[in-house]
């Protein structure tokens, strides 16, 4: 690991002169690498990147809220204010920025695994990207244009599908006889196995899919993907270091807070407590969920109270509600995880449950409420738990809410939680009791927030004609919806 972080230092300062628009090349430098020095770039920032878009959405999607209340972005929704925007920046600079000078070497160099996975990683971190902010340059990114055009949000998507069939293709051409190696050195994630980075890459475009088959009819080539990523499927995991002497190998969610870039937002979960929506999702059985203590530990006095997202603890003692440091996913060295396996079961169970193939969802969905009491050690309760009311008990009783509900919990603090919430427009049918925060900006009238603001240290100052045309200066842009939000079927 500690060999992979001087790799990642040399990638990001051996290109860090240049912008998202390659306009600032060296004039007396020779600015070339090899793709082996790049890639563990491009997958440290994505581990990074992963884990700053949690920490702004799990306020949203009620996972925690402030311990006070009143934060203006987190309880609030106030973003009018905010110095910048780290998340678009990590899009262009640190992730596809870096995969896409990996594709260039491995292309000059004949290397169609570095090709491969920088294509895929390009499209994945785009893809996190444009779900976060909607309207955005890709076809003129990285063309050397200072001012470049947002593409509508249907175009980038399109882009996105095509880099990712573009990169499946490049691995499928693979040839250990002519590819640079790719070990554990470089790759972090499979270590070279290119078949589980063909896997990766169905799955992310069957992601995808999901998020527009309600309205384009998709549904079953969401399915077909799901079942060619299950071949030779492995998480796409980020591991960090026990022990570690260095914030660059803790996981920044832990409790050390760590910190390894400058620009990263430290986590809040030390001022930070339960919901009554996550609460309600851990008791859907009438008792605590087993998952519940493998996700937190009990408060000082030993309960886990919660309270209304936004309101604050009040004049509740702060040691009746869970600690959230030291879970399965908040502890120094937890994974990052990408896209789980509990993810890839749900989007089968919502595909097929549409479709519809009522017992193809139906075992779906035990799959993945299966798959996360495994990887949270706590399988010798989940007979109890499928046989309790928080579980459909057949395919009849099948409702979306289940297979949501069930999701929602496996995805613990992970973005794409957030990308659910806005496909079903935050309703009670997709998730039941879940309230609108008390304190959120009267001036939105009651309405949920769609978006995030593009950055304002880049976008505001040097693409203000875009910026204006979108109208994104405006006080409603982060209630306003984009693409697959407007015509998404599944809203009440």
């Amino acid at each position: 690991m500690k060999k992979s972080i001087i790799y990642l230092l040399f990638a990001l300062v051996f290109l860090g002169c240049e912008d998202f628009l390659d306009v600032n090349e060296s004039l007396d430098n020779d600015e070339r690498t090899t793709p082996n020095f790049m890639l563990p770039a491009v997958l440290g920032n994505m581990a990074y990147t992963h884990y700053e878009q949690g920490e702004t959405t799990v306020y949203i999607t009620q996972y925690v809220t402030t311990e006070f209340g009143g934060n203006a972005v987190k309880d609030n929704w106030d973003y009018r204010n905010i110095l910048r925007m780290g998340i678009w920046r990590k899009n262009y600079f640190d992730v596809a920025g870096n995969a896409h000078k990996m594709i260039g070497f491995a292309r000059d160099e004949g290397s169609k695994n570095y090709e491969g996975v920088g294509r895929i990683m390009m499209a994945f971190s785009f893809l996190t990207a444009t779900d976060m902010f909607g309207d955005m340059p890709i076809l003129e990114a990285f063309s050397g244009i200072y001012n470049p055009t947002y593409d509508e949000q249907g175009v980038v998507y399109a882009e996105i599908e095509r880099w990712l069939d573009q990169g499946i293709e490049a691995l499928q051409q693979s040839d250990p006889q002519t590819d640079r190696a790719m070990s554990s050195s470089e790759d972090h994630i499979y270590h070279g196995d290119i078949s589980r980075w063909i896997a990766f890459g169905k799955a992310v475009k069957a992601r995808m899919k999901l998020h527009t088959a309600n309205f384009d009819g998709g549904y079953a080539g969401v399915l077909q993907l799901v079942d060619q990523a299950r071949t030779n499927w492995a998480e796409p995991r980020y591991a960090f270091i026990t022990n570690a002497d260095s914030d660059w190998h803790r996981n920044p969610w832990g409790p050390s807070r760590a910190r390894p870039q400058w620009d990263m937002v430290q986590n809040f979960l030390n001022s930070a407590i339960s919901t009554d929506f996550f609460m309600s999702a851990m008791t859907l059985s009438g008792q605590h969920d087993p998952r519940l203590y493998a996700l937190t530990t009990p408060g000082g006095n030993g309960n886990y109270l919660s309270v209304p997202a936004s309101q604050g603890r009040g004049a509740l003692d702060i040691d009746d509600f869970a600690i959230l440091y030291g879970g399965y996913w908040t502890g120094d060295d937890s994974p990052i995880v990408f896209l789980t396996s509990e993810e890839l079961y749900f989007i089968e169970a919502e595909a097929a449950y549409y479709l519809p193939d009522r017992e193809r969802a139906y075992q779906a969905y035990i799959n993945g409420i299966t798959a996360n009491f495994n990887r949270l050690g706590v399988a010798a309760s989940l007979p109890g738990y499928l046989a309790s009311p928080a579980v459909a008990q057949n395919a009849h009783q099948l409702e979306i809410s289940h297979i949501m509900l069930q999701k929602y919990i496996a995805l613990y603090m992970q973005p794409q939680t957030w990308t659910d919430m806005r496909r079903y427009g935050y309703s009670q049918q997709a998730y039941p009791g879940l309230q609108y925060p008390e304190n959120a900006l009267s001036l939105y009238e009651g309405q949920w927030i769609k978006r995030m603001p593009y950055d304002p240290q880049t976008e505001y100052i040097y693409n203000p004609h875009e910026i204006e045309r979108l109208g994104a200066r405006g006080d409603f842009w982060v209630v306003t919806p984009f693409w697959w939000i407007v015509n998404s079927t599944l809203a009440n």
